[in-house]
């Protein structure tokens, strides 16, 4: 696994590395098409007969760079033959791809009193275009102001546009009306549209395509590819470091798990032995010492005004005679029953625990006065009306001592208002439920 410093000294190597190539695109070389001087191509020259007698245009270099055209005063016609071309196919169907080209460089050295040279680049479209018809190749041109000439010029090839005149002749739909070079078939020179009479002469000094082999966008993109290639195979590699790591960490917490789950259940097992009574099932001394430490340390059982709850003390009345008459195995079982009763009759959230011999204590937390001795009374009922040993029949009473909780009083208080009460119902008489009075 690579660590943190092997990872940042890869990752400043990349910054790096990625500084660098995003500036080396400016210094790649230009990509061209040089088609004057020295290109390749065949150079043709547009030229008729003049009725009388003279031509349209001639070279005037034998290099076919330079020609002039001679305008009649007296010409009839919309588009007079003085155009120069060169040829840039293969065959009759393919040409050179110009498209890849940003810009075109030239070079047109001009004299005479015409005001426009047009510049235009055939293309061949099968969709539309027929080596039967040379004028079915899209007519890509544009216009050039002739004082813009006699010095080198650069023209973005987004200048080019399909010429109007030739999208209605073809009838092209609009769908195919954009300007296309990616198949150009020749470049031509010429006036496109009548000029005045006189003498007009030409020179080509350069004539050349160029672009980058790169485009920077495309650059800047495949850079940012790289970049995203590096950071997804870093992220897979990672991912599967992480759940390698991920499967033992579980193995090792499962085992732990395992390992605390055997201690929860034997701290569990002793808790219960040491908090509850094995005889009634009960909370015993210990475990309602916990539930009131439990309360207390929420407050519960400490606030100076709420919430409030209700104490039941009960007692077992002659339980010693119980034992002393039908024996202590019988004492259990009043015991038990007693529990039982009073666990039956119990509200959600209320605690019961066996608080020494035969004395049972009830916390009713939220519990007032009224439905603590509404309790009380059900209980004492269950129990004294309860059958015990149809064989030999036994009567068990309790007598309860019953406190609420007054403002500003603690646990311990309270609970003694209760037992006092308690003490008060056994001198009654016994079998009966008496309320603690409240302290002045």
């Amino acid at each position: 696994m690579i660590n943190d410093k092997s990872f940042n000294s890869i990752l400043l190597a990349a910054i790096v590395i990625t500084a660098l190539l995003l500036a080396s695109v400016h210094f790649f070389p230009k990509k061209r098409l040089v088609l004057v001087p020295n290109g390749q191509g065949a150079l043709l020259l547009l030229t008729e007969q003049l009725p009388d007698g003279t031509i349209s245009s001639e070279w005037t270099k034998d290099s076919h760079t330079a020609w002039k055209c001679n305008y009649p005063e007296n010409f009839q016609g919309n588009y007079f033959p003085c155009g120069w071309t060169i040829d840039v196919s293969t065959s009759g169907v393919k040409g050179a791809d110009l498209s890849q080209y940003e810009h075109m460089n030239i070079k047109l050295n001009y004299s005479g009193n015409a005001n426009k040279v047009r510049i235009a680049i055939r293309n061949f479209n099968p969709d539309y275009s027929s080596t039967k018809d040379a004028n079915s190749t899209k007519f890509n041109a544009v216009q050039l102001h002739t004082k813009e000439l006699n010095k080198e010029i650069r023209i973005d090839m987004s200048a080019f546009a399909a010429s109007d005149w030739w999208l209605t002749q073809y009838n092209i739909p609009l769908s195919d009306a954009a300007p296309e070079l990616n198949n150009a078939m020749v470049v031509t020179i010429d006036f496109g549209e009548p000029e005045k009479p006189g003498t007009h002469t030409f020179e080509l000094e350069k004539l050349e395509f160029t672009g980058e082999w790169v485009r920077a966008e495309d650059w800047y993109l495949a850079i940012i590819c790289l970049w995203m290639l590096g950071i997804f195979i870093y992220s897979i590699r990672r991912l599967i470091q992480l759940n390698a790591q991920t499967e033992h960490d579980t193995k090792v917490i499962n085992q732990l798990s395992n390992s605390n789950e055997e201690l929860k259940e034997e701290t569990s097992k002793f808790r219960r032995l040491s908090t509850v009574d094995p005889l009634t099932q009960l909370y015993n001394r210990f475990g309602i010492d916990q539930i009131i430490a439990s309360l207390a340390g929420n407050g519960y059982l400490q606030a100076p005004t709420t919430p409030k709850y209700s104490l039941l003390v009960v007692d077992i009345d002659h339980f010693k005679r119980i034992n002393d008459q039908r024996g202590h195995d019988t004492g259990d079982v009043v015991l038990q029953h007693v529990a039982k009763v009073i666990q039956t009759h119990l509200r959600a959230g209320d605690y019961v625990g066996r608080w020494g011999g035969e004395e049972f204590i009830v916390i009713m937390p939220g519990a007032s006065k009224k439905t603590a001795m509404a309790m009380a009374e059900m209980v004492r009922e269950a129990i004294f009306s309860a059958e015990l040993d149809p064989q030999k029949p036994i009567t068990v009473s309790a007598s309860f001592g019953v406190s609420e909780r007054q403002p500003e009083e603690d646990f311990a208080t309270c609970f003694k208002r209760a037992d006092d009460a308690l003490f008060k119902a056994k001198a009654q008489g016994r079998n009966c439920c008496v309320y603690a009075e409240e302290q002045v």
